[in-house]
């Protein structure tokens, strides 16, 4: 997918908008763009560490972090299955707008609007530390302002392995296929963010299987 990005028309203005914070940049400006923002996710991974390893045995402070930050945290029965209708999991939800938004306000908020603003959506289960701290890591990113959460990203994340076919990647535009590349890299530093911790906490054996297992189980 990245190759095909570097094959696409770069000599056009690349604009860029995750919700929180837009960019406007040539091609050529991209590679500094691309090392600030690694720069930044290094920064925000040091912080959710910070707090994530001073709640560990304490994965609920993690929401209470959230909701005092302003993101809203519904728990609710059935939430794996509720959201399932709008291709999504438990855990962090990014703004939806749309049917989509329709759908979650009336379920979740007995309302009607075609917009949610990001929030945790869960059952009201024992919360598995890993997988909790997967989910407030991208929550911490978006928050900060990182590339790759807006929304048109996150619903071409979400169907990501469709665009193994090259014909499906040439139907996006240059900004669009470097968007996705930001959605892909925000989550596989939320999950390189959560191997690290496990390993530092109870050693790399069966690390795996704890994350999978939390998973099955709840968030």
């Amino acid at each position: 997918m990245q190759e095909k990005a570097y094959e696409l028309p770069k000599n056009n203005l690349y604009s860029y908008s995750n919700g929180t914070s837009s960019s406007h940049i040539t091609s050529f400006a991209t590679v500094s763009f691309d090392l600030k923002t690694r720069e930044k996710a290094q920064k925000i991974k040091l912080k959710v560490k910070e707090i994530v390893k001073k709640n560990i045995k304490t994965p609920e402070k993690l929401l209470e972090y959230a909701e005092k930050a302003g993101t809203k945290v519904v728990r609710i029965p059935y939430a794996d299955k509720i959201l399932s209708h709008v291709n999504e999991q438990e855990g962090f939800i990014t703004p939806k707008s749309g049917l989509e938004a329709l759908y979650l306000n009336f379920i979740l908020n007995k309302k009607i609007s075609f917009k949610t603003p990001e929030m945790f959506v869960l059952r009201d289960l024992p919360l598995n530390i890993y997988v909790m701290s997967h989910q407030f890591h991208k929550w911490y990113a978006y928050k900060m302002g990182l590339p790759g959460y807006d929304e048109n990203s996150q619903k071409n994340f979400k169907k990501v392995f469709e665009f193994e076919d090259e014909n499906k990647v040439k139907e996006l535009s240059y900004s669009e296929v470097m968007a996705l590349k930001e959605a892909v890299r925000r989550d596989l530093e939320a999950i390189d963010f959560v191997l690290e911790l496990s390993k530092e906490q109870e050693g790399s054996k069966k690390t795996l299987d704890k994350i999978k297992n939390g998973e099955k189980a709840t968030v």
